[in-house]
This record gives C-alpha cells, structure tokens and sequence, in this order.
C-alpha cells in the first residue's frame, strides 16, 4: 500500500490544531455544532491528548481518566504537552522516494492445526 502524500498523520495534525486553537476542526463535521458544547469537545480532545503521551509514567491512569471527564470544569491546571515522537514521525514513515537504504527479509512461519480423535 502506497501512502497518498498529501496525507498527513493523524496524531501531528490534531497537536497542530489544538495548539493553534483550531482543536473544534477535530470534531467530526456530520455533528451538528448546536448539539454539543465547544469547550466540553475542547476538554475530550485535552484527555485523548493526554493519553498519547511518549512516556507511559506521564499518562494518566484510566481511573484518572474517568475523573477528568467526570470532573466539571477545565483541564486548565493538567495541560497535555506535545510528545517528540509526533515530529519524528516524519523520519520514522520516510519517503521512499529518497530512501537510499534498503533491507530484506526471510522470515518464515508455519501454522499447526491440532485435532482430537
């Protein structure tokens, strides 16, 4: 499968929007804005942000979660930061237009089916 080039990753283009203020662009265009409140998208987006942190210690636990969303206000105080891995991303995919490097391999695998008699 051939990535599309214009296409972009998902996780850098929602850190790009949140950090520009653009994080209702994440809400899926088919709601109807009337039916939902902005800043209680804005907190959903905060958390799933939260959880895509490079360091398991700096996720919060499900049961924190769980609070976040339950908890009535804004997530002011527990700001999501933006991961490095969300840049390097970029490296990681590469371009195989340009990529001179080149690897192969000859693994193999074999499936067993066991029955009773």
């Amino acid at each position: 499968m051939i990535a599309d080039p214009g296409a972009e990753y998902l996780l850098k283009k929602a850190w790009k929007l949140y950090e520009d203020g653009k994080h209702i662009e994440l809400v899926d265009e088919s709601l109807d804005p009337s039916e939902y409140v902005a800043e209680h998208a804005k907190k959903i987006i905060e958390i799933a942000l939260m959880c895509t942190q490079s360091s398991p210690t700096l996720r919060p636990a499900m049961s924190e979660v769980v609070v976040l969303f339950k908890s009535r206000g804004s997530l002011e105080h527990t700001q999501p930061t933006r991961p490095p891995f969300v840049e390097s991303v970029e490296r990681v995919r590469g371009d195989s237009s340009t990529s001179t490097a080149s690897s192969s391999s000859n693994a193999t695998a074999s499936f067993s089916v066991a029955s009773a008699r």
